[in-house]
C-alpha cells in the first residue's frame, strides 16, 4: 500500500527567499518552539531571523541541546525542559540535520502524550506504540541544513536506545512536517566528511528504494533521478564547497529520494547500519553505504530491472570505481576505518535485523550472509 505521496508543503528556494516562505508557512502567533544548535544559529545568522519570526506575532523559544543520534534520554530531557517551564509549543521549527528533525518529529508526537516524561516513558511510547494511534501532535515544520536524509517528506524518526542496545523507529501517520524548506546555501557549510556522509545517505535511500521488496514503478523513476543527481553533484560539491549548482542538486537528490523511500522504506543496507552507529558511531550515511556494493550484487538476480539502476554509474566504470573516486581524500569507506575488528562482526551481525528493514530486502539474509557481507567491507 503506498503512502500517500508527499503531504509535506515543500520548497527549493534561495536563502532569503526560503527564511520569507518559511515565515509564511507558520501558524499565525504561535508558540514556537525552535530546535536549533548555538553552531547553527551563529554559522546561519540566525538571531535576525528568530527577530523577524517575533516580528511576526510568534513567541519564540530555543532549544540548543541538538545531539548526534538522539536517544531516549535526550528526548526525555527534551520533554521534561518544556514541562518544567512550561512552554507548550503550538507549533515546533527543527532547524538543521537528520538528528534535529529526529527530535522535532519525536517531540511532536510525544509531547502530548507525556505529562511527566522520562526515557523509560518515551520508550514505552515508541515501543507499545503508543504514538501510532491518532492524538493531537504539534504541528512540526524544518528546514534542513544537510542534503541527504530525505527527513522532510517521510514520517519517520530514529530514536535511540543505547541503553538496550537497539534503534527505535516512530511511525505514525502524522508524523509528516506541515511544511519544509530547502535552502542550497545552508548546506554549504558543510565539511567534506559530512558532506559525503550525508550524499552517500541519499543514495542509498534512493538505490535502496529502486530494489526493495516493497518497490513500484513511482519509487524506482524517483530512485533513479536521485541516484544519478547523487553520482553527478557529491563529487563536484566535494570538489568545490562552494558550487552552488552542485549543492542544489544535492538538495534535490536528497528530497528525491526521501520521496521514493517514503513509498518502499530501506532494506538490509539500512538495517545493517544501525548497530554501526549504535557500537562503533560511525556517521549514519557511511554505515548505511559501506556495504551498498555487496547489497547491491547479491540483489541483482532478484530485481530484473537492477541494469536500469547500474547504468547510473556506468560513466564511472561502475558503483564500486564511482565510490572509491568519491571517497578519495575525504575518507575510507572501510569497516576497519572507524575502528571495527574481524571479532566484533557476529555481535554487529546478531543485531543487523530489524524488522520492516532487513525483511524488505529482495533477497533473504542469515546472519551467516550478514556477517560475510561485513567481512566484505572490512
Amino acid at each position: 500500500m503506498l503512502q500517500p505521496f508527499c503531504p509535506v508543503d515543500v520548497r527549493v528556494l534561495p536563502d532569503e527567499a526560503g527564511r520569507q516562505a518559511m515565515r509564511a508557512m507558520l501558524p499565525p502567533a504561535s508558540r514556537l518552539l525552535v530546535l536549533a544548535s548555538r553552531s547553527r544559529c551563529a554559522q546561519l545568522n540566525l538571531t535576525s531571523f528568530f527577530l523577524a519570526l517575533q516580528g511576526d506575532g510568534h513567541a519564540v523559544q530555543l532549544y540548543a541541546d541538538i545531539p548526534a543520534n538522539p536517544d531516549v534520554t535526550d528526548i526525555a530531557t527534551l520533554l521534561t525542559r518544556l514541562r518544567e517551564q512550561p512552554f507548550e509549543p503550538t507549533a515546533i521549527l527543527a532547524i538543521g540535520g537528520g538528528s534535529c528533525m529526529d527530535m522535532g518529529k519525536a517531540a511532536a508526537a510525544l509531547y502530548p502524550l507525556l505529562s511527566k516524561p522520562d526515557a523509560q516513558s518515551v520508550r514505552d511510547a515508541i515501543v507499545q506504540r503508543a504514538v501510532e494511534k491518532p492524538h493531537l501532535c504539534v504541528d512540526l515544520f524544518v528546514m534542513p541544513t544537510t542534503a541527504g536524509t530525505g527527513s522532510e517528506v517521510t514520517r519517520w524518526a530514529t530514536v535511540w536506545d543505547s541503553a538496550s542496545r537497539r534503534k527505535l523507529s516512530i511511525d505514525h501517520a502524522q508524523g509528516f512536517a506541515k511544511g519544509a524548506v530547502l535552502i542550497p546555501e545552508w548546506t554549504a557549510g558543510m565539511n567534506a566528511t559530512l558532506t559525503l556522509s550525508t550524499g552517500l545517505d541519499a543514495l542509498t535511500h534512493a538505490m535502496e528504494a529502486f530494489w526493495a521488496v516493497k518497490r513500484n514503478p513511482l519509487s524506482q523513476e524517483l530512485a533513479l533521478l536521485a541516484a544519478g543527481k547523487v553520482c553527478s553533484a557529491l563529487p563536484r560539491a566535494l570538489a568545490e564547497p562552494g558550487n552552488m549548482e552542485a549543492r542544489s542538486m544535492l538538495c534535490m537528490a536528497s528530497l528525491l529520494a526521501g520521496l521514493a523511500f517514503s513509498q518502499t522504506r530501506t532494506t538490509a543496507c539500512h538495517s545493517i547500519s544501525y548497530p554501526l552507529t549504535l557500537l562503533k558511531g560511525m556517521p549514519h550515511g557511511l554505515a548505511a553505504a559501506v556495504t551498498l556494493s555487496s547489497v547491491m550484487r547479491r540483489n541483482m538476480p532478484a530485481v530484473p530491472e537492477m541494469d536500469r539502476l547500474s547504468s547510473v554509474f556506468d560513466e564511472a566504470e561502475g558503483l564500486d570505481a564511482w565510490l572509491m573516486e568519491t571517497t578519495r581524500g575525504v575518507l575510507e569507506l572501510r569497516l576497519s576505518a572507524f575502528g571495527v575488528t574481524e571479532a566484533e562482526l557476529p555481535d554487529i551481525a546478531a543485531l543487523a535485523f530489524t524488522a520492516g528493514r532487513m525483511d524488505n530486502n529482495p533477497v533473504p539474509f542469515t546472519q551467516a550472509d550478514v556477517q560475510t557481507i561485513l567481512a566484505e567491507n572490512l
